[in-house]
């Protein structure tokens, strides 16, 4: 059975398509890697520019403006706890208390990590000015993040109403979040920052599983 050929230059045009996406994502890439190191630039296109090596007006086809950036770094962002999601979840028995422990402890040492808690400062408050300080953007960032944490739990604890169940889910999510402002990452820090992981852990099972 001969297959249809392709209308000429579709296969070019997916070139075309792929090299986009692909430079794209490196963009992206550039402006993570822009705020997790932590140097002394400042969040701008140019220096997101720079960093992928492009011409200012090269980078503005692909997003021209600040804003159209930050959301776009928001959506990998996003997609990116998504998959490690799945990763973590399929590797642990298939029991409620097994997965919802997993990911808390994922997204813990997650937050204990410097170069995390860095980013995820300076994603604030970069969100937060392209935002106007409405909040907006933070929260549709996160409810993906509490969407998560509620199908967890509503295999933990069916005892909880679907709305209880969001309220405590938000809870987890904003304890887990705030932590990052309040662990500290010297080494004579450490006996500290194990005890308050295994507090902060019992805590968010008990938030997670109380009537």
């Amino acid at each position: 059975m001969l297959r249809a050929r392709e209308p000429k230059g579709t296969a070019a045009l997916k070139g075309v398509r792929e090299k986009g996406k692909a430079r794209e994502a490196e963009i992206i890439a550039a402006a993570r890697s822009l705020l997790t190191d932590g140097g002394p630039e400042p969040f701008t296109l140019r220096n997101v520019a720079d960093r992928v090596g492009l011409r200012m007006s090269h980078l503005q086809y692909y997003f021209a403006t600040k804003g159209e950036l930050v959301r776009a770094l928001l959506a990998h962002v996003a997609a990116d706890y998504a998959r490690q999601s799945e990763d973590v979840l399929g590797q642990v028995p298939d029991t409620p208390t097994a997965r919802f422990m997993a990911w808390i402890d994922f997204l813990l040492q997650d937050c204990w990590d410097p170069k995390t808690r860095h980013f995820f400062i300076q994603l604030w408050g970069l969100v937060e000015s392209e935002d106007a300080y409405n909040g907006r953007l933070l929260q549709q960032f996160y409810e993906s993040d509490i969407v998560e944490i509620q199908r967890l739990l509503r295999d933990l604890s069916p005892h909880l109403d679907e709305r209880m169940m969001y309220h405590r889910s938000v809870i987890i999510a904003g304890v887990i979040e705030g932590m990052m402002l309040m662990v500290g990452s010297g080494p004579s820090e450490a006996d500290a920052r194990r005890a308050l992981f295994f507090e902060t852990r019992k805590q968010v099972f008990r938030i997670a599983t109380e009537a």
